[in-house]
């Protein structure tokens, strides 16, 4: 990776003030939509089955107001591919969701790669080589900055150690990065690292905006307390309820469009400046967040 002085990359936001609208899930749409994300592969299965259906759900979000688009390469490191697809398409696949994410965003939008964590993202606890991980991390995001996105979403992360790795790696990439990690508590990280251990990270200089997803609204103002002397600005995108002790589903007020809003003016008073929906959400909340912020636009 070339390396580009900090002060070189391009701003995420036009102003202090200004929030942007980040797009909703992808698997969650795919679902309504029919495509049966429950089999090996989740959402990565439809970039061979179903392209079209992800090019949909991209303008959809595209035309409810999305600032910024994020390409459905969740599950496309070559280790997920194992198991239903050669892993040695995993370029190919990545370089294919960023041309999806693309051709519907135009030039009305701008285009992130997401960069998950290599292992099931609610179950952090298997050991892996430091080595593995840096060699898997730096295969995706070559392949998402050749590709041409224009910045990165480091999501969804549950370890201390493989958020900080991935940040690192990111140095000196020409992009904006944003990490956003996931609590059950509002307190720690799912391996039980306190978040006010991100600190550092926030400040490194690598890093444009940090916060959470895939988490319930009701502990994300935990999360921004936490957060509250980092320093940058943050990113928020909830989840419509959570899982409850039994591993089912459970709607919570993140499931109700007004009340979501609602949380999210809240949020915006502790320095959030990314918006979007995460697991359970759709389409309708990113439109509502686009009206409700569109002053700060």
């Amino acid at each position: 990776m070339v390396e580009t002085s900090k002060s070189t990359v391009p701003s995420l936001f036009s102003s202090p003030d200004q929030v942007l609208i980040l797009d909703g899930p992808m698997g969650t749409e795919l679902t309504k939509r029919g495509f049966d994300v429950g089999r090996p592969g989740w959402s990565a299965r439809a970039l061979l089955e179903a392209p079209e259906l992800i090019s949909a759900i991209h303008r959809d979000y595209v035309e409810a107001g999305a600032m910024i688009l994020t390409t459905n390469t969740f599950r496309t490191h070559a280790v997920n591919l194992e198991g239903w697809h050669d892993p040695a398409e995993a370029g190919r696949l990545t370089r294919l969701a960023v041309e999806l994410a693309r051709e519907a965003a135009g030039h009305r939008c701008r285009v992130f790669g997401s960069v998950s964590p290599l292992g099931d993202s609610y179950l952090p606890g298997e050991a892996v080589e430091p080595s593995w991980l840096q060699e898997q991390h730096t295969a995706m995001l070559n392949e998402l900055l050749e590709a041409g996105v224009d910045g990165l979403l480091v999501e969804t992360q549950t370890t201390f150690r493989e958020a900080e790795m991935i940040v690192h790696l990111t140095r000196g990439c020409g992009r904006p990065v944003v990490l956003s990690v996931v609590s059950f508590d509002g307190q720690t990280m799912l391996d039980g690292t306190p978040l006010a251990c991100l600190r550092e990270l926030a400040r490194s200089g690598l890093l444009d905006a940090i916060g959470c997803n895939c988490v319930p609204v009701e502990i994300v103002e935990d999360v921004l307390h936490q957060m509250q002397d980092f320093g940058i600005p943050k990113v928020v995108y909830a989840n419509s309820g959570r899982m409850n002790s039994l591993g089912e589903w459970e709607e919570s007020a993140g499931a109700l469009l007004d009340q979501h809003v609602a949380f999210a003016r809240i949020w915006t008073t502790h320095g959030v400046r990314l918006l979007g929906g995460c697991c359970g959400t759709d389409v309708d909340l990113v439109a509502n967040f686009a009206d409700e912020f569109a002053d700060s636009f």
